[in-house]
């Protein structure tokens, strides 16, 4: 079957954003959306900036997929997907959030609109079971960091996810600019 064409246009839109962004480098991050019992995900080392049709991966439920290899964040976005109601998936590295992961638990932005939109940001320790405690994490939060890695988000669609991968690194950098204005 090939990819639905609006499937594909956000997947793209989506990628680039995220690229132009800075939030991934060349060829990190991943996206996905649910498709009934079965998802579409970017393949194993593509570039979100230029994703192109045979850069996305159908993944069934049973694990059988079609071409390319999908991410190896494939479980993970399943396992988000069984434990929430998302409809799209998204993972970037946004720098200001990433930095601010290692010394907590929880993020809580400092700025208005992070504090009425992603109030507390669970940050989620490197290790057994990450995947399990992300997926869990996203049940009560829009988006979770994982220590030193970067964030996923979940939405209705992907550009909700996207909304929400921004608002974190926004409140991140606002946060970051605050410590170092302090120290002057």
């Amino acid at each position: 079957m090939a990819i639905p064409e609006a499937t594909l246009r956000q997947l793209v839109g989506v990628g680039r954003d995220l690229y132009q962004l800075g939030m991934v480098s060349s060829r990190g991050g991943n996206l996905s959306i649910r498709d009934g019992h079965a998802l579409w995900i970017t393949g194993t080392g593509t570039a979100l900036g230029h994703l192109r049709a045979l850069d996305i991966s159908q993944v069934f439920a049973d694990g059988q997929h079609r071409p390319p290899p999908p991410s190896s964040d494939t479980i993970l976005h399943w396992t988000i997907y069984a434990t929430t109601q998302a409809g799209a998936i998204a993972h970037a590295h946004p720098h200001h959030a990433i930095a601010l992961s290692y010394d907590r638990d929880v993020f809580k932005p400092e700025d208005l609109e992070g504090q009425l939109h992603i109030p507390a940001v669970p940050v989620i320790e490197q290790g057994p079971l990450q995947e399990e405690k992300i997926a869990n994490a996203l049940r009560e939060s829009r988006v979770a960091l994982l220590q030193g890695h970067g964030a996923y988000a979940r939405g209705a669609s992907l550009w909700d996810a996207l909304h929400w991968l921004t608002a974190l690194e926004e409140s991140a950098h606002i946060a970051w600019l605050r410590r170092a204005m302090a120290r002057d």
